[in-house]
């Protein structure tokens, strides 16, 4: 039996790699592998180069690659810019597969893909056909209602954050995103968790990576799994959208958003 669940494991995460680079076209109906055109233009990630700050959450989506119709939700894919990246910030990642993904840079994404956790500069990450990025205020407390998902696995760190957070204390997003930053790197290298099982975090997906990364902040930003509808099963996911339909601030979004998706995840 386990010999078999190993083996449709396996043949799941072959099946997710392989689809998430294939594009389906309805009308006439007809199917390409890889293509190059993406809707959001230059001038979009002129801007948005711009305008993003360390900390801001990427979430982006494509209208025809076909891992898109078994993602819920309108965005397919979730990141987290840190920024700039130096050389001597590679001590931050611990596994010699995460130091080897390592890039350092002016402006630097790291996010999970069917590879795994890594880094990449932010105009590679703007190839999408759609896109919009999230803000923390520049100072927040604990929400009234806001749900508490936290894990048990903080670093010292991340419990002075959350423990500030819990008894009302107001926090600077500067003072808060040094942690982050940490354990967003520390996790670098990691396989991608191709099950998407929101109780084990020794794997991650894009959403997955991104919670992971801000969990301390939880107190405030109150996001966690929730159960949806996920390929063929019900499962327990944070989606991409949930960002869109967060608390987070709109920092910016492509043109080529969806004005009436865009309003029906911003209504809360």
């Amino acid at each position: 039996m386990k010999t078999l669940a190993r083996l449709l494991r396996g043949l799941m995460n072959a099946f997710l790699k392989f689809f998430g680079d294939v594009k389906v076209f309805r009308f006439p109906f007809f199917i390409v592998y890889d293509p190059g055109s993406y809707h959001v233009k230059g001038a979009d990630t002129r801007e948005v180069m711009r305008r993003v700050q360390p900390g801001d959450i990427l979430i982006r989506g494509y209208k025809s690659y076909l891992d898109g119709y078994f993602i819920p939700g309108y965005f397919s894919h979730a990141g987290l810019y840190l920024g700039e990246v130096l050389p001597e910030h590679k001590e931050l990642v611990p596994s010699p597969k995460g130091k080897k993904l390592f890039r350092s840079g002016e402006q630097i994404v790291a996010h999970a893909m069917a590879e795994g956790v890594f880094m990449e500069d932010l105009i590679s990450f703007c190839r999408c056909d759609y896109m919009a990025v999230l803000r923390f205020p520049e100072r927040f407390s604990r929400r009234d209602g806001a749900q508490d998902f936290s894990l048990a696995d903080f670093i010292p760190e991340e419990h002075e954050l959350v423990n500030a957070l819990r008894r009302g204390e107001e926090l600077l997003f500067t003072q808060t995103f040094p942690v982050v930053f940490k354990v967003a790197l520390a996790q670098v290298g990691k396989s991608y968790d191709f099950q998407f099982n929101f109780t084990n975090y020794n794997n991650l997906s894009c959403t997955e990576y991104v919670y992971f990364c801000l969990k301390a902040l939880e107190p405030y930003h109150g996001l966690g799994p929730a159960k949806k509808r996920f390929l063929i099963f019900n499962k327990t996911v944070l989606t991409p959208d949930a960002f869109a339909a967060s608390v987070l601030l709109e920092a910016w979004k492509s043109p080529s958003v969806s004005s009436s998706r865009w309003e029906r995840l911003r209504k809360r």
